[in-house]
């Protein structure tokens, strides 16, 4: 038994374009450089080029940052690598999730086939390499729906534990009728529904610093799902609500809460933990004040993701351990949020 960090990612190389038909090469993401001057990047340089010409970040860097994974661990290049760091940070397992496809936005349906699908047989490549420690989020291609169901069969057979998606997607929210035949079937498959921030929509990645863009969508799709009939409708799906912290909960409940004229929102007591006995989880980080958000969550419902394979705001490869250390919260309540509850969240 160890750790179970619930949120890492991976950089992706060429190889995520490994598997795609000679059909589908013109697909292929091209490798791109630039000078450095497109400051709405912040002078980032490596990018992916779609075939539509929609620049996707690479990464904050594709090289060797001392004290921290190697290029080729990020990448998945290196994966006996990548399981070596694991074990040094006494991790169980990570569930590794995109970069690329938390910023694609697709209109052309054969295109996000192709690479949705030449990915999640990579990622499963990845899997078998790891000796199953490394399970992943699969990407579904939402707008083919027929095509998305077939990923999920695919996933659950080849190590993935969810589906990846972003509070907005397909000009939709995600409790969006639309999206009921994939719920269904990752319920049946026994995936969970990573919610990763990210936004489906070009203004938020036309304006990087405008940040909150892509995380304040998270809450309102909690507030969407937490209010729908979600827990009668799909009474086993897991949600996790992924690299947006824990510190907006008590607002979304609160706002939940106030002044509606249903019944059971009248009679939410903000400190009745009202997450427990769902299966909503929240990814925390270590240093949140969590006695304060366990008023709102309880202790089943917090999980830990380190954000592995990034080197950003959220990053931090050793944050199990640096929440074991905290002398403010129970031993009980840190092996929970660092293990038990990521292990219920992922069906691990």
């Amino acid at each position: 038994m160890g750790y179970i960090d619930c949120d890492t990612h991976v950089i992706e190389s060429s190889m995520a374009w490994a598997h795609l038909s000679p059909e589908e090469e013109k697909f292929r993401p091209k490798e791109k450089q630039t000078d450095g001057t497109q400051t709405e990047w912040r002078n980032l340089k490596n990018f992916w080029e779609l075939h539509t010409g929609q620049l996707i970040i690479r990464g904050l860097s594709l090289d060797d940052v001392p004290g921290q994974p190697s290029a080729s661990v990020r990448r998945l290049e290196d994966v006996p690598g990548r399981v070596k760091w694991m074990d040094d940070l006494g991790v169980d397992a990570q569930v590794v999730i995109s970069s690329f496809f938390l910023a694609a936005i697709f209109t052309d349906v054969d295109a996000q086939v192709a690479l949705t699908r030449s990915y999640n047989r990579w990622l499963a490549d990845c899997w078998r390499q790891s000796d199953g420690r490394l399970r992943w989020s699969l990407i579904p291609p939402l707008l083919d729906m027929d095509a998305a169901l077939e990923e999920l069969r695919f996933g659950a057979a080849n190590g993935a534990v969810s589906v990846l998606m972003r509070p907005l997607e397909c000009k939709r929210l995600l409790t969006d009728s639309y999206f009921f035949p994939l719920y269904a079937e990752a319920q049946e498959q026994g995936l969970a529904i990573g919610v990763h921030i990210g936004n489906a929509h070009n203004p938020v990645y036309s304006i990087p610093e405008a940040v909150m863009y892509s995380v304040v969508p998270m809450t309102a799709a909690f507030v969407n799902i937490f209010s729908s009939d979600f827990a009668e409708r799909f009474p086993d799906l897991r949600f996790g609500f992924l690299e947006a912290g824990s510190e907006w909960l008590p607002y979304a409940l609160r706002e939940i809460s106030r002044g509606a004229d249903v019944a059971w929102r009248r009679n939410l007591k903000l400190k009745d933990t009202p997450l427990s006995g769902t299966n909503l989880f929240i990814d925390c980080t270590f240093d949140e004040d969590l006695n304060y958000v366990m008023n709102f969550s309880g202790g089943d419902n917090l999980v830990l993701g380190s954000d592995f394979g990034h080197s950003d705001f959220g990053t931090d490869v050793g944050a199990h351990e640096l929440i074991s250390k905290r002398s403010d919260l129970d031993a009980s309540v840190v092996n929970k949020i660092t293990e038990m509850n990521g292990r219920r969240l992922y069906g691990l």
